[in-house]
C-alpha cells in the first residue's frame, strides 16, 4: 500500500509560504515604525518573539516534511520518525513560550483601546501550540507502541 503525501506537502508548503508572507510584512512594519520613530519596548518586544515563533514554525515544517519523506519510503515507523515526532513535539512546546512573550503587547495594546476580550481570543490563540504538542504526545506514544509490535513482529518472522 503506497501512501500519498503530496497534498499534505501540499499544504505544509501553503502554510510555509504564508508565514514568510506574515514575516515579510512583520519585517517592514517594524522596520517603519523604527525609521518613523514611533516603535516602543513592547512593540520591538512583541515582533523579535513573533519572528522566533515563525523560524521555530519552518523549523516544525522541516521534521514534517521529514516524516512525510519517511512515509513515502514506508519507513514511518522507525526510530527515525519516532525522533521526528518528539522533535515536532518540542518545537510546539518552545513555540507556546515563544508565543508567550506577545502577551505583555496584548494587554498594553486591550488597555488603550477598551477591548478585554482580545486577551481571550489572544490567549486562546498562543495556548493552541501547547494543546497541539499534548495531541502529539499522545500520538507518539500510540507510534512508540506499535514500533515495538513491529518489532517483535519482524522478530516472530
Amino acid at each position: 500500500m503506497k501512501i500519498k503525501t503530496t497534498l499534505l506537502k501540499l499544504v505544509t508548503a501553503i502554510l510555509d509560504l504564508f508565514i514568510a508572507f506574515f514575516v515579510y510584512a512583520l519585517c517592514w512594519g517594524t522596520i517603519s515604525s523604527i525609521v518613523e520613530d514611533s516603535v516602543f519596548s513592547l512593540q520591538l518586544m512583541s515582533s523579535i518573539f513573533l519572528f522566533i515563533g515563525a523560524l521555530i514554525a519552518f523549523g516544525i515544517s522541516f521534521y514534517l516534511f521529514k516524516i512525510f519523506r519517511l512515509m513515502d519510503r514506508q519507513q514511518f515507523f522507525t526510530e527515525v520518525s519516532l525522533h521526528a515526532v518528539k522533535m515536532i513535539r518540542n518545537l510546539f512546546v518552545v513555540e507556546f513560550l515563544a508565543l508567550l512573550g506577545i502577551m505583555p503587547f496584548v494587554y498594553y495594546s486591550a488597555d488603550q483601546g477598551d477591548s478585554p476580550g482580545m486577551i481571550i481570543i489572544v490567549g486562546a490563540i498562543v495556548f493552541l501550540p501547547l494543546a497541539i504538542s499534548a495531541f502529539i504526545s499522545a500520538m507518539e506514544q500510540i507510534l512508540i507502541k506499535a514500533i515495538n509490535m513491529k518489532t517483535e513482529n519482524d522478530l516472530t518472522i
